[in-house]
């Protein structure tokens, strides 16, 4: 998927972070459903709950987005879609790449004693990173997706965007920064 046109998703004058959760939840669903064809954004970061941003390769790929979750009940009275706007051609700008930021579980400790998670979790808010609060479909546990935005370091023509829409190490894009 190469970036060509976005669309924003505005939660009102009373944005939370509840409902920047509830709408990623969503997304999750449908980003599952089409692998690698929908990237995300904040473009307000390092707050990420005024708006949340969905990139993808063509007008038809985010109408497809909206007409999975324009009627679901998550999104009803509390996601506005913004109208589908496609990039300039040849965007000179920054590209940016929105990646997870790792927390191993509790169970990924080799020594009962360690704190590595403790210690991963405390630099994630020291250094402010905005987390969505997401409730697992599979395990039933609540957990943080901590995002992380770097300058992209090499812009390319393909993306693979994870399940949630954000570059892993393995799969590094960037997405253009519009404001």
């Amino acid at each position: 998927m190469k970036p060509r046109c976005y669309v924003d998703l505005r939660f009102g004058p009373r944005a939370a972070p509840t409902a920047a959760a509830l709408a990623l939840g969503v997304l999750h669903g449908v980003f599952r459903q089409h692998p690698g064809q929908y990237a995300l954004a904040l473009p307000d970061y390092p707050r990420s709950f005024p708006r949340l941003r969905v990139f993808a390769g063509s007008r038809e790929a985010l109408d497809r987005l909206v007409a999975a979750t324009d009627s679901h009940a998550g999104f009803s009275g509390l996601v506005e879609y913004s109208y589908p706007k496609t990039l300039p051609d040849g965007f000179a700008g920054p590209w940016i790449s929105y990646r997870r930021y790792r927390i191993p579980s509790r169970k990924a400790e080799r020594n009962p004693d360690a704190n590595l998670r403790l210690r991963r979790m405390q630099a994630a808010d020291t250094a402010g990173l905005p987390y969505f609060v997401l409730h697992s479909q599979s395990n039933r546990q609540i957990w943080r997706l901590y995002v992380q935005a770097q300058p992209a370091t090499t812009v390319t023509d393909e993306a693979e965007p994870d399940a949630y829409g954000l570059a892993t190490a393995s799969r590094p894009f960037g997405v253009p920064h519009l404001p």
